[in-house]
């Protein structure tokens, strides 16, 4: 597919994406097949009074997904494009857009369509994945190391967990690389997307009661950061829990519901007018500068400090 064939609609999107600064990235050849995608998602006809989800796999060249466990590759023939479209839901089946063969319909055994497996699937396949969500009709780019999102206003980018980490490793060198890892996925690919605030500390050195308010605090079952299995159960406490929660240098999440105390000086020199959960984190890491604070915003921003800074921001 060329430039040349794509509708108005679809050219008129390279546009806007042009106009707020998001530039899709990786083989040139695959541009028209992502515009045409995201048009057709975020455009999807009307049946029976509501719109459909949907998904698609765009390949790069020399890449396929023949290398994927339980799923089910079946072919499309010569089936119309409008026609293939519609047995792709974006969940459990998508359609597999390829430079150099025919298209194909991957069907996968479960669902598939959180952002947290659908940036882990985009990682281990190098597609470029476009989805639209059942919920706001939300139309989402996965692609490397970034989510390009229409919020129904604009496009907006976000760097993915594999992009920040980097950056934290740069900031807080004594931290586990895994559970550096670990922490950016479970905020950035669980917690943001749904809206879930929340504060988690990772101490390097131990946890210094004096300066907490433990009123609250109770003890975590045995579920670590570093474990993927865990994030659902993770996910679902974060929804019914407020204060922060203490996790272990290695990774081991120990107590919830705690509150963080913060010194004079640290009150005096710290400045963020964010609300009380990042000014408490921001405070609490100047007086403690081996601890790492993930603070998720309740309308989805992360703000990760570190000795009284913001040092990663997505």
């Amino acid at each position: 597919m060329s430039d040349d064939l794509l509708s108005s609609s679809a050219r008129r999107l390279g546009e806007e994406l042009d106009d707020d600064g998001i530039r899709l990235e990786g083989h040139p050849e695959l541009r028209p097949f992502l515009l045409d995608e995201l048009d057709y998602a975020r455009r999807i006809p009307m049946f029976e009074g509501r719109r459909t989800t949907y998904g698609s796999f765009s390949m790069p060249p020399g890449l396929d997904l023949d290398g994927l466990e339980d799923v089910d590759l079946v072919p499309l023939d010569d089936l119309p494009r409008a026609m293939t479209r519609t047995f792709a839901d974006g969940r459990s089946a998508f359609l597999v857009n390829r430079l150099d063969a025919a298209p194909q319909l991957v069907c996968f055994d479960r669902s598939i369509q959180y952002e947290a497996d659908l940036v882990e699937l985009q990682e281990a396949t190098g597609a470029h994945i476009v989805q639209r969500t059942a919920v706001f009709g939300q139309v989402r780019l996965f692609a490397d190391r970034c989510v390009i999102s229409w919020n129904g206003h604009a496009w907006t980018n976000r760097v993915t967990a594999a992009g920040l980490l980097p950056k934290l490793l740069e900031c807080a060198p004594g931290l586990d690389p895994a559970v550096a890892h670990g922490l950016l996925d479970l905020v950035v690919h669980w917690l943001s997307p749904a809206r879930i605030g929340a504060t988690i500390v990772v101490h390097e050195e131990g946890f210094d009661w004096v300066s907490m308010d433990v009123a609250t605090k109770f003890r975590a079952p045995q579920l670590r950061i570093t474990n993927r299995q865990h994030y659902p159960a993770l996910f679902a406490a974060f929804q019914q829990h407020d204060l922060a929660t203490l996790v272990t240098s290695d990774g081991d999440v120990r107590y919830l519901g705690v509150g963080l105390r913060a010194s004079a000086e640290a009150e005096r020199v710290t400045d963020n007018s964010r609300g009380m959960r990042h000014r408490s984190a921001q405070r609490f890491s100047y007086d403690h500068p081996s601890t790492t604070i993930a603070v998720v915003s309740d309308d989805g921003p992360v703000t990760i400090f570190r000795a009284g800074a913001a040092v990663v921001l997505s």
